[in-house]
């Protein structure tokens, strides 16, 4: 590949985080568009191998693609500098986001256009599940039954999300080997599970709250796969069911202004953070949820042709990625107990599914009138 200078590549992610709304998959449209028809900095066909890395590394599908690219064009400092660009314009107006909600989420109006917000918020997360299972499950009935006992734990049986996908990823291993005839080497999977269990140790020991954060962060950053909505869905579980530090209408609202900041939905982190320990919070908390999948992209990306075609990495990626589909309903399922509380909440929530899939309207643009509406029914009733 050809290299690209430093600021060049700076100034183009700056550029994305400013102003491409509409979850990861606009973002990556948006990127093939600029990469591979205007700028001709790559081909189709490194687009897409690119794109494909971006399923083995847990996090961000756009962040994840973001640092592959620039380290391969560029280095180490470039993956660096081109990530921290992606997000640092969609930080600083989720921070200013959170200091207004500190300072006026009590008001009428406030209120008002958050309750709009809340149902249509389930419907986009709906959404996401659906577009997402499309391109997952291609008619093959077991990834159906993996999606079906991911939602089942854990909205039933109260399984954490991380255990919960990460565990059916290894049972999907373990049913495509058998299938295919596949030897399973005898050391892969207790590894595995031994470093989980380790990583969860380690944040039950801490003590200063600031840590214990960066710690739930990092968790979840490193261990969850799929949709920016699976790490939201495991972020709800730690943040609101685990540890009480938010209500469920909280970190409802954290995710209403993750979906109206340009860049990856999982910049709620930086709401959550603010809400529990002021900027010092926003600041752990969101170069904690990002972390991972940087150093994990650096580790790997002058090794991943030496992955991309492994039975049991495939196999591995195929399982959580089916059981994210069942985390995202699950999460769906968790978060509508309370934002869809009325009549009027059932009509904006079934508005809206309708509209996401069949007019096609920006989840932004459909999310401040859903805001709207919520004013203008409060008012009425």
């Amino acid at each position: 590949m050809k290299k690209i200078p430093l600021i060049d590549l700076i100034k183009y992610f700056l550029y994305v985080g400013t102003t491409i709304y509409g979850g990861p998959l606009a973002i990556i449209d948006n990127f093939r568009k600029d990469m591979v028809e205007k700028k001709k900095w790559i081909n189709q066909d490194e687009f897409s191998n690119i794109f494909a890395y971006t399923q083995v590394a847990p996090g961000p599908i756009s962040y994840q693609f973001c640092v592959y690219f620039s380290y391969f064009k560029n280095g180490f400092w470039a993956a660096l500098f081109s990530g921290i660009a992606l997000i640092i314009p969609s930080f600083v107006l989720m921070l200013i986001f959170s200091v207004s909600y500190q300072f006026y989420g009590k008001n009428t109006y406030y209120e008002n256009f958050l309750y709009g917000i809340s149902p249509v918020v389930i419907a986009i997360i709906l959404h996401s599940g659906f577009n997402l299972g499309k391109s997952i499950f291609k008619k093959d009935f077991f990834l159906y039954l993996v999606a079906c006992v991911s939602l089942l734990f854990t909205v039933f049986f109260k399984f954490h999300i991380i255990f919960t996908v990460l565990a059916l990823g290894i049972i999907t291993i373990l049913y495509y080997s058998v299938i295919n005839n596949k030897k399973l080497s005898s050391i892969s999977i207790p590894v595995i599970l031994i470093f989980i269990g380790k990583l969860f140790l380690l944040f039950q020991e801490a003590k200063f709250f600031l840590f214990k954060l960066a710690l739930v962060f990092l968790k979840v950053g490193a261990l969850t796969y799929g949709s920016g909505y699976v790490i939201v869905g495991a972020l709800q579980q730690e943040i609101v069911q685990n540890y009480g530090w938010l209500t469920a209408k909280e970190f409802i609202d954290g995710i209403a202004f993750g979906n109206i900041t340009p860049g990856p939905v999982v910049i709620t982190s930086t709401f959550i953070g603010y809400m529990t320990s002021g900027i010092p919070g926003s600041i752990v908390a969101t170069a904690a949820i990002f972390l991972p999948t940087f150093i994990f992209v650096i580790l790997i990306a002058g090794r991943i042709k030496k992955f991309e075609k492994n039975f049991y990495l495939q196999s591995f990626l195929k399982g959580i990625n089916a059981a994210a589909i069942g985390a995202i309903l699950a999460t769906a399922v968790f978060l509508s107990k309370d934002s869809i509380v009325d009549v009027p909440g059932i009509v904006l929530f079934v508005s809206s599914l309708i509209v996401l899939f069949f007019a096609r309207l920006k989840t932004l643009y459909l999310i401040i009138i859903g805001g709207i509406l919520g004013i203008v029914i409060r008012m009425i009733f």
